[in-house]
């Protein structure tokens, strides 16, 4: 088979196992069809023994069949018998008469010398009672009973009526509990009403007793077990026909498929080559159907190209960044050098040139350093240590150490001994940002206001403050790079990263970060971290 290709080869393989697995299914088929075939029959059976105990009944004392009851349907024999287990109606296998005994609620087999059947039998005890009274003269105009389940004996309330020149509902009661021969002790009422007749009105009593007032009957549903055969034999030559064709189309399918397998690894090839010699690296490998090995193969090199674009995309965004945020600065350092080099600069003009130069220079730093810390960030390059730690006394060393300008007084209101699984350097990253950004848009001898509380939804951090405020149509953007509140009003400039790097770090940690602000009185900033 060396020189077969792998398609056939495939088909082969396929085709052979699966003729295998049939043999074997055929044959463990027809051990277990003639046993299901047999179940079947007799759920079939109690089904139809349980239906037709809803059909008999006592009316003003007689016992009558429904005429919806089946004394012969679907192949199941139903007879009636009385409590003395004499013979009402039915029909009987001739075999079979007068000999099995009778169990309620039991399916068996009987054996009648070479013949066999399953027998299901079902004692009904006639627990419901009805009775229709009328409401002038209390004569009993119509009284019933019949079988009902134990769900619905349930007792339920009722209200007594009571009618001019008439009875009331506890003298109907009362009534029919005496017609029946019982008492209220031995009886529960389960309805009183006032059903609605055009040419009448009545009182309609239902009660139970706990011991039934009419004799007992007996139904009991008979099958042949020999009508299991048929089913059986239907089954087996099903199987017989079925299994060639089955082997035919198998092969078919098997030649199909490793047809179709070997070519999404083509496709797979052909777009990985297109992608590497191209520019694209948005472009993925599709692999349309269900997800097995190759699309698994197909996902991997797709992770792999999605890594590759984010740092692609993280490299354009942060040249793009630097690019334009260092442009000032350095337009200011080339400005300031030209000047304290030209003839019209004296020692203090240079002195003050370089302190300028040495200034922007600082900002640079900033800038570079804030931008390196939200791209790893963003990357995940960078090395996070998430360790289970107490963010209460963080919060609170954090707040302690912090000295905000503008004469702004730092309150906290910071519930003891909360734990999280956090890095910690992050965590202080992300709580300085937000005291920084709280203090750029204060005012003057204002006031910053931080809590921590354990809440049923998780762990909120909150920073307050009574500065400036944003904007309605603004605070959607200000967790973008760059974005800066209008610094004639905040009286800072700042880069525009602190918030982005907030949001972030938030996101690592599986928390959401939230903002409420009204325009000139203040901000509400909250980090709400999921319970774990």
């Amino acid at each position: 088979m060396k020189h077969i290709s792998f398609k056939t080869k495939t088909t082969i393989w396929i085709t052979l196992l699966i003729t295998a697995v049939c043999a074997l299914s055929v044959s463990g088929l027809l051990i277990m069809s003639r046993s299901v075939s047999a179940n079947e029959t007799r759920q079939l059976l109690s089904a139809a023994v349980e239906r037709n105990a809803d059909e008999i009944e006592y009316k003003n004392g007689i016992l009558v069949i429904e005429s919806d009851f089946d004394f012969y349907s679907d192949g199941v024999y139903t007879d009636v018998y009385n409590e003395k287990l004499d013979f009402i109606d039915g029909e009987i296998p001739v075999s079979l008469a007068d000999s099995a005994d009778f169990i309620s609620n039991e399916l068996r087999t009987v054996e009648s010398g070479s013949d066999k059947y399953y027998v299901y039998d079902k004692r009904i005890d006639f627990n419901r009672y009805e009775y229709e009274i009328d409401v002038i003269s209390g004569q009993i105009i119509k009284y019933e009973a019949d079988y009902s389940r134990p769900e619905a004996l349930n007792a339920s309330e009722y209200s007594s009526v009571h009618f001019e020149n008439g009875i009331s509902t506890l003298q109907a009661i009362d009534i029919a509990l005496e017609h029946a021969g019982t008492s209220k002790e031995d009886a529960t009422v389960i309805a009183a009403e006032l059903p609605g007749y055009s040419n009448r009105q009545v009182f309609r009593i239902e009660f139970t007793c706990e011991k039934p007032l009419y004799g007992s009957v007996w139904v009991r549903g008979i099958v042949p077990a020999d009508a299991t055969a048929g089913a059986f034999n239907a089954i087996a030559k099903t199987v017989a026909y079925i299994i060639p064709f089955f082997i035919l189309i198998a092969a078919a399918g098997a030649y199909l498929i490793s047809k179709k397998a070997v070519k999404r690894v083509e496709d797979i090839g052909v777009s990985a080559r297109e992608i590497s010699s191209g520019s694209d690296l948005s472009k993925r490998i599709e692999i349309k159907g269900s997800r097995d090995e190759i699309a698994q193969l197909a996902d991997t090199f797709n992770a792999m190209l999605e890594r590759l674009q984010s740092s692609f995309e993280s490299e354009k965004q942060f040249t793009s960044d630097a690019s334009h945020e260092l442009r000032t600065p350095l337009a200011v350092i080339k400005a300031e050098c030209e000047f304290a080099l030209s003839d019209k600069a004296d020692s203090d003009d240079k002195q003050e040139a370089l302190l300028s130069v040495n200034e922007q220079a600082d900002k640079m730093t900033q800038l570079v350093n804030a931008l390196l810390s939200l791209t790893r960030t963003e990357q995940g390059t960078q090395r996070f240590r998430f360790e289970k730690a107490d963010m209460s006394l963080l919060v609170e060393e954090v707040c302690a150490s912090f000295v905000p300008s503008k004469g702004i007084t730092v309150n906290t209101d910071i519930q003891k001994d909360i734990y999280y699984n956090m890095d910690i350097s992050l965590i202080s990253r992300m709580l300085e940002n937000l005291l920084s950004n709280a203090v750029k848009y204060g005012r003057e001898n204002g006031y910053i206001n931080v809590s921590l509380k354990e809440t049923d939804g998780g762990i909120t951090l909150c920073v307050k403050d009574n500065g400036i405020g944003i904007a309605k149509e603004d605070i959607p953007k200000i967790w973008g790079r760059f974005y800066r509140a209008d610094s004639s009003r905040s009286g800072s400039e700042g880069f525009g990263l602190g918030l982005a790097l907030v949001d972030r770090i938030a996101a690592l940690h599986g928390a959401k970060a939230e903002v409420s602000s009204v325009l000139g009185e203040g901000s509400e900033f909250k980090i709400i971290f999921k319970k774990v």
